[in-house]
């Protein structure tokens, strides 16, 4: 009978406990603070409002989301494909009467398939981004802050190994039913391997970008909200801009009382950097994305 080791069991699945972990720390904040709050006043809003709440990224609710998304067109030969995986708290500290504090910690993990003959599974890079947000009733609001990116000590086979840096901001107007919004960032690297660029594609697995993110999303009374965004990067060194584009509906619904909302949608990349032997560059063509946003508290 076939034996397998311990330490091959561990190693396969060391990312999922790291994942796993890491994901707790980064929630505990958002749970603890939730009991403070008057998580009933997120209850006793209408399904609708909050629908309408989560097209904001910096309303009051106290979050923790998920995320699995299904990309083709990996490799040097666009063959492979990826599910990723994200967790992301979100919570919000108020200052004083005239400020917000926004923070919201994105836990990432992949499994590739044929990428460039690599079937693996492992940790990606850990993005951490603030908002500093000034208090206002207005249909117009905006925040800003530092960012950070760790590296998920990989090979680069899950996303750059360099630690990034840099500010982020975003720009929101909500027009009732309607919620359009803008994120920018701009991040520089602060350490860590390019990865593996080649002469055709140099400086691939860098984090020298510059994002600019348009989303617009409608609610309707029975909260429904449609969405279409665009996660589009420059990267400095590469010299190319990946696009894609999603398109997400989603619908908030009531399990023992609590507001959750569940999102089905689908993404087109419209262009991608270039994958290489050593890097598995970005998606091509379709994919398709999963959410889920537990609504912990206002």
């Amino acid at each position: 009978m076939h034996k397998i080791s311990t330490a091959v069991v561990f190693k396969t699945f060391t990312p999922y406990i790291y994942l796993c972990l890491a994901t707790l720390c980064s929630a505990i904040p958002s749970f603890a603070f939730s009991q403070q709050t008057t998580k009933e006043e997120a209850i006793q809003k209408s399904d609708d409002n909050i629908a309408y709440e989560l097209t904001n990224p910096l309303s009051n609710l106290q979050l923790f989301s998920l995320q699995w998304n299904h990309n083709r067109g990996l490799g040097a030969n666009q063959g492979g494909t990826s599910q990723t995986y994200q967790m992301s708290p979100k919570i919000k500290v108020d200052i004083n009467q005239d400020w917000n504090f926004f923070s919201r910690v994105y836990v990432n993990a992949s499994k590739i398939q044929n990428v460039n003959g690599v079937n693996n599974s492992g940790m990606g890079p850990t993005q951490i981004e603030t908002f500093f947000s000034p208090k206002t009733d207005g249909k117009l609001v905006y925040g800003l802050g530092p960012y950070l990116q760790i590296p998920g000590g990989q090979s680069g086979e899950f996303g750059p190994t360099q630690w990034g840096a840099g500010i982020r901001g975003v720009f929101v107007a909500m027009p009732k039913p309607w919620t359009i919004a803008v994120y920018a960032h701009q991040s520089w690297s602060v350490g860590g391997s390019t990865g593996a660029g080649t002469p055709a594609s140099p400086g691939t697995g860098t984090v020298n970008t510059l994002s600019a993110w348009p989303t617009v999303s409608y609610t309707t009374d029975n909260a429904w909200v449609y969405s279409l965004d665009s996660e589009s990067v420059y990267n400095y060194d590469v010299r190319r801009v990946y696009v894609p584009v999603n398109a997400l509906v989603s619908k908030v619904v009531r399990i023992e009382g609590a507001p959750i909302s569940f999102g089905v949608g689908a993404r087109y990349n419209v262009s991608s950097y270039p994958g290489t032997l050593q890097y598995p560059g970005t998606p091509r063509g379709w994919g398709a994305r999963l959410q889920i946003n537990f609504v912990l508290g206002k």
